[in-house]
């Protein structure tokens, strides 16, 4: 009597197959985002053309598994860096961030508000500044006099004489700061607007 022969499926041998790769796949893909790798976070705001400190930067555990080539880990050292880009509170630095230039280009103004500001005008932020010439009847038309300065932080006046106004320091671009001073020395109305966009958008 000829011995019983038994064969296995192919389909059911390809299906355990494709099983075990998936389930091989989802193991790799939760390995790698529970993974962590020290990098360095700002404890303030950071801003263009300032020089990184002790005390700047604070080392945290962040999971970045497709973009960590894009930021500085904690291994190197950032103090006496250049900063070129904003870089928020508590952002992960970037690398895009750092460079050897930064705020060479750019000029510190303490501009005089009236009223209240917005919210979004913060240290950090982007703002344009409108200016509207004195005219014969109030003021002309206001108009954009300068793109995209940077908001380094109000200006806190405690003298006698203090103004009633928010005096707010900004980063102007070198090319754009004489008419802006001319525009403060002939009392334009001076009004910023923030940006609707962010400063440092994540890569």
């Amino acid at each position: 009597m000829a011995a019983r022969r038994t064969w296995m499926d192919p389909r059911l041998v390809i299906g355990v197959a494709l099983v075990l790769a998936s389930v091989a796949g989802v193991w790799l893909v939760v390995q790698q985002s529970a993974s962590t790798e020290r990098a360095w976070a700002a404890t303030r705001t950071l801003l263009p053309g300032e020089t990184i400190a002790a005390g700047d930067l604070q080392p945290v555990e962040v999971r970045m598994p497709q973009s960590s080539e894009r930021y500085l880990t904690a291994q190197a050292d950032p103090v006496g860096m250049v900063v070129a880009g904003t870089v928020g509170e508590g952002e992960v630095l970037p690398l895009r961030a750092l460079g050897d230039e930064a705020g060479h280009d750019r000029a510190a103004v303490v501009i005089e508000l009236e009223g209240a500001l917005p919210t979004a005008v913060r240290a950090g932020a982007l703002v344009d500044v409108w200016t509207a010439a004195p005219g014969d009847e109030g003021f002309q038309a206001p108009a954009v006099l300068v793109d995209e300065a940077i908001v380094v932080g109000l200006v806190e006046d405690e003298g006698i004489l203090a103004s009633a106004g928010a005096q707010l320091e900004l980063l102007v671009p070198a090319d754009e700061t004489a008419r802006l001073l001319e525009a403060i020395a002939n009392d334009h109305a001076v009004s910023v607007v923030p940006l609707a966009r962010p400063v440092a958008a994540a890569p």
